[in-house]
């Protein structure tokens, strides 16, 4: 059992190791007490490192997700009432994503305490940990200088689309490729962007170009935006590849 335990950790880095840790012991604590357990949210890396270790462990989980749209995840062990809480804020003038994420680091969260964002024409969804609710409708209630509403709702009904559908004629899925596609840069640039450490693959600061990309992975450049690519619709008569990518807006 010792060596099953530390093979665990070969090739995680540090924070990864504490990552991991956490969600086994929730996992371990549900299993001892049968008292429902929760993660905080797990961006889409996070999400796959947690996910692997536990399914290699055949320990049953529920994932927690309040649209196909969110890419911020909460694992559950046992059954109860949501972790996730769904907030709509309603407001006047206008506000952006940012505005909205940098008050509520002012107001005291961090990474993993809150969800995903989407802002809609004089109103915005969140997704809330469950447990700090009270916290949540106590402290926010303005964002630059403007009074917000907010109130707790079942549902993220979003009225416009939050991302751009952009068809991409590639003959290689290398990660550099992409990133001379999407800056519309030359390669070379494009290599110097990703030492920069620029690029993000999956929320993880990349430095390689030869990287390979998959479906469903999603690529941050600084200055350009963040992407995700879908799937490959088709292949041109010379043997490129069309595939389909989301700018998110």
């Amino acid at each position: 059992m010792k060596e099953k335990k530390l093979k665990i950790w070969d090739g995680y880095k540090k924070n990864e190791k504490i990552l991991i840790s956490n969600i086994l012991e929730k996992a371990s604590r549900f299993e001892r007490t049968n008292q429902t357990q929760s993660s905080n949210f797990l961006n889409p890396y996070e999400f796959s490192l947690v996910q692997k270790e536990l399914d290699d462990r055949k320990i049953s989980y529920q994932v927690i997700e309040k649209s196909p749209m969110c890419s911020e995840k909460v694992i559950m062990f046992g059954e109860g009432s949501s972790p996730v809480t769904v907030y709509r804020g309603v407001f006047k003038e206008k506000i952006t994503h940012s505005d909205i994420l940098g008050t509520l680091f002012s107001i005291g969260y961090e990474h993993g305490l809150i969800g995903d964002i989407f802002v809609e024409d004089g109103y915005f969804y969140l997704t809330n940990l469950t447990r700090m609710n009270s916290f949540l409708e106590e402290n926010l209630y303005k964002i630059k200088n403007q009074r917000i509403t907010l109130e707790r709702v079942e549902t993220i009904d979003l009225k416009k689309n939050h991302y751009q559908v952009l068809h991409l004629t590639i003959s290689s899925y290398r990660l550099d490729h992409f990133v001379s596609l999407l800056s519309k840069k030359s390669r070379s640039l494009s290599i110097e962007i990703l030492k920069r450490g620029d690029v993000l693959l999956n929320y993880q600061e990349i430095h390689r170009g030869e990287i390979q990309l998959k479906e469903g992975d999603v690529l941050s450049i600084r200055h350009v935006g963040k992407f995700r690519l879908m799937e490959e619709k088709t292949q041109t008569k010379k043997g490129k590849r069309i595939v389909e990518v989301w700018k998110y807006l």
